[in-house]
Parts: C-alpha cells; structure tokens; sequence
C-alpha cells in the first residue's frame, strides 16, 4: 500500500497548489470558466481534488506511523524549548526593567545639565554684552566730558573715540536702544575731532610748528586715517603748487598785470596794454613784461620753498612719531600706501607740474620762450636759492659739483630745456665774434 500511493500520487497535479500567493478562489474561477468553454468537466475536477486529498491524508498518516518515535521527542523537546523561551523572556523582561531604570539615572540628569548649561551659556552672553555695553556707555561719556577741553584734549578725545569704533566693530550693538541713540551722536563728535585737527595741521605747518603737527598726525593715527591723510595732504600740496606755477607763467595774467602796472606808472601808459598778435608784448612793454615774470617766478620760488619746507616738516614728525606697541613709526605706516618715499614722491611731482606747464607756456608764447632762454642764468640762480634755502631742512638738498641729490637732479632736468638753448644761443655768438 505505501509502494502504491506514490505511484498514484504521481499523477496528480500538485504545482498549480504550490505557487506564491495561491487563491483558491481564482483556482475555482478558472475551473469554471474552463468548464464553461468545454475544455474541463467539474465534476471530474472534483473527483481528482477529492482523490488528491485522500492520498495527501494517507501519505501524512504513513509519516506519522513510520516517524511517530522521532515526533513524540520533538514534542518533549519542543515543552523543553518553551520554558527556555519562557526563561529568556523573563530574563529579557528584567533587563529591559534595568535599562529604563539605567535610562531615568542617566537621562534624566543628562537633560538637567543640559538645559542648565544652555541657560549658563546665555547668561555668560548676555553678561558679556552688558559689560560691551557698560563699556560704550563709559567711553562715550568720556568723550562727551573731553570734547569741551579743546585742542589740549583732542588727542585723548580721538583715542576715546577709536576704543569706541573698535567696541562697535568687534560687538553687535545693533538694536540695543542706548547705544543705537549714542551712536547718532558719535558721527557729529567725529566730524569736529577730525576737522579740530585739519586745523591744527594746517596752523602747525604754515607756523613750522611740530608739537602742534605731532598732536594733529597723533588724532589721524589714533582714528586709523593716518595713511590716508599724508597722502591728501601731499597730494594737497602739490596740487597747490601746481596751481600757482601755471598762474605765474600764464600769459593772460601776465599782460593783465602789465597793463595795470604800466598804466598805474608815473610816465603814464608805457605800452603795457599795446600788444602783438596771440598776447605778445610790444617792443616798448617787453622789459616791463620781463620784470613782472621775474617777479613771479622769485615769489612762485618762495611758495615752493613753503611747499617744500611743509613736507618736510611732516616727515621729519612722521619719522619721530611711533606706535606705542610695536614702535613702528608713523612714516613707515604713512608709507604703506604711497607707493615709495613721501618726500620723493612730492618732489617727483612737483619737477614733472615744472616742467609740464614750463613746455606748455613757452610752446605758445615766443615772449616767455625768450625770456627762459635768455634768462637761464637768473632762472638757474633763483633755483640755486631755492636749493639753498630747502637744504636748511635736510642735508641732502645740495647743489655742490661733487654731489647732486636726486631732488634737485629732478628739478635741473625740468629746466634743461632753456639750459640747451641757452648754451647753444651762447655758442653761437661766440662764433660769430
């Protein structure tokens, strides 16, 4: 009997049972639906459904009977496996009770410090924006008491001030209605500590005066404009000076001034209003036209002598005036952004506005070509004074054969010009005596 039911066995059709997500549902649709077109009798399906079963509950009875030793250890196994599982589970249960309770020791304390440390970490903030704020309304009200002390204070005025820009760029204050109120007032503050020190500058370089020169660079270092401001002066200066080196030379002016002089004369009107074609002086006015020039070029020297000297001045205060940490001096932290020597710079633009407008002037005036030309030994007499009377305020301002400073190599280039046609004009008289 068990040889033969697996023979029986073979011929039934286990596969269609077998596959994943079986629905016996859609199994008996397709019997239908199969026995509907003819291809399949329902009856003979459920005859071999029926016989299938029967032969499933056979072969699991035969297992049963042959293994039935091997099944009854398996069950007592099994009963054996459960109080295991039981035991584990306990045991799973009380570690689980020990973790939650591990869990409220640890977790608990590890939230109260964290939130005390939160809170700790805003205060400590909160502490140190008071004391930034402690600290600006302290400052401002210093500086609210030295701004009445005039000139004596401004130096102390404009450190006060720097403590405060450097408190406001390293804190936010912003929104913080004290501070934001001050602040308004700190920009007018500013603008009188700045222009107290124009003032002083420029009242210690006309009267040569250093301590008052100190005192103003001294503002200009303490609210970080000292570059800056070196070179709006030098540039101030040469700007100046340029301006008044064309005024001397300009033709117009020069027969403006002719005129009034020549019609102001004791002799009455001595041709100073008659004139060439293009503002050329007549025969009769050249040698009063040649006086006046003179003139201006003797005071266009002297103004340059104060130019000079006034830059000088301001090197000589840079270069004894130092950082009181680093002892770096102002000169070197004025130089950073003047691209070379403050000095040299001043005289290279100076001898290049010379000569500039010297080309220009005699390029279209055939008088004032001729009076350089003629006049060269005047002209270079007048800037061997000017040499003379600068070196006063630095020994490298020499004129002698053995040595030139480049100073005046600059300046004698500008004028080299005139120099040539005067040699050559020179020459030429020479041979024809």
């Amino acid at each position: 009997m068990a040889a033969a039911i697996p023979e029986l066995d073979s011929y039934t059709d286990y596969d269609s049972f077998l596959v994943d997500h079986f629905d016996p549902n859609t199994h008996a649709n397709s019997i239908i639906h199969q026995s509907a077109r003819g291809e399949l009798d329902i009856a003979t399906s459920l005859s071999s459904l029926s016989f299938s079963i029967d032969s499933l509950n056979k072969q699991l009875h035969e297992q049963v009977t042959t293994h039935y030793n091997d099944l009854l250890g398996q069950a007592a196994g099994i009963r054996e496996l459960e109080t295991v599982l039981k035991t584990v589970k306990a045991g799973l249960k009380t570690l689980s009770t020990s973790i939650e309770r591990l869990s409220f020791k640890i977790k608990t304390p590890f939230e109260q410090i964290r939130v005390y440390t939160i809170q700790l970490e805003r205060l400590q903030q909160t502490s140190e924006l008071l004391r930034r704020v402690l600290r600006f309304l302290y400052l401002s009200k210093r500086l609210e008491m030295q701004m009445p002390g005039g000139d004596l204070e401004l130096t102390k005025a404009a450190l006060t001030l720097s403590e405060v820009d450097t408190l406001l760029q390293e804190s936010n204050l912003e929104g913080i209605h004290v501070v934001d109120n001050e602040v308004k007032n700190l920009e007018s503050v500013r603008i009188r500590i700045v222009e107290s020190a124009d003032r002083i500058l420029q009242e210690g370089m006309d009267s040569q005066n250093q301590a008052q020169v100190g005192s103003a660079l001294q503002v200009f270092y303490s609210l970080k404009t000292l570059d800056l401001k070196i070179v709006a002066i030098t540039s101030l200066l040469s700007n100046k000076l340029h301006l008044q080196i064309k005024q001397a030379i300009d033709i117009q002016s020069l027969q403006k001034e002719a005129k009034e002089s020549g019609m102001g004369g004791s002799t009455g009107f001595v041709g100073g209003g008659v004139r060439r074609n293009n503002g050329e002086p007549s025969v009769g006015a050249a040698a009063l036209w040649t006086s006046i020039l003179w003139k201006r070029m003797e005071k266009l020297m002297d103004e340059m002598y104060n130019g000079c000297a006034k830059v000088y001045l301001l090197e000589q205060v840079l270069v004894r005036k130092r950082d009181p940490l680093t002892q770096i001096s102002f000169l070197e932290i004025a130089s950073n952004n003047m691209d070379g020597n403050m000095v040299h710079r001043f005289w290279q633009a100076l001898s290049a506005h010379l000569e500039q407008e010297l080309k220009t002037a005699t390029r279209s005036s055939q008088f004032l070509q001729q009076a350089f030309v003629d006049g060269f030994p005047r002209l270079l007499n007048l800037l061997h004074e000017f040499f003379s009377r600068v070196s006063v305020h630095t020994s490298s301002t020499t004129t002698s054969e053995d040595f030139q400073s480049p100073e005046v190599v600059l300046m004698l280039r500008s004028v080299a010009v005139f120099e040539n046609a005067y040699k050559t004009k020179t020459a030429q008289r020479s041979s024809q005596r």
